[in-house]
């Protein structure tokens, strides 16, 4: 293999490299364990459960969550305009729900959801 060969092997294995990392990286940021937004059926089933909670609420955006044993958050805005936080498992089972805006200290919540 030519010198010229080798580099242009090189390069494109290090640009290669860079792409699996960045993926990796956005991937770790946006998804599984924590924080990052979940779509689809699983989605649909998680803003499903939620609303249970508050019968006439509105669900909203659904999390990946990992503490606590929750798999799911939601955030639901009830009838009366004040939002909760909804934390479900994996099997989209209602685990606790709170106010907005405060921290479940990676205790389920307050448990007034089921």
């Amino acid at each position: 293999m030519t010198l010229r060969k080798r580099a242009k092997v090189a390069i494109a294995g290090g640009v290669l490299a860079l792409g699996l990392v960045g993926a990796g990286t956005a991937m770790a940021v946006s998804g599984g364990d924590g924080g990052g937004s979940v779509s689809g059926p699983d989605a649909d089933h998680a803003r499903a459960a939620a609303v249970a909670v508050a019968p006439g609420g509105q669900a909203g955006q659904v999390r990946a969550e990992s503490g606590g044993g929750a798999a799911y958050g939601v955030d639901v805005t009830q009838s009366d305009g004040t939002r909760l936080d909804v934390r479900l498992d994996r099997n989209f089972a209602v685990l606790g729900s709170q106010p907005a805006g405060q921290d479940a200290g990676g205790d389920g919540g307050d448990g007034d959801g089921g």
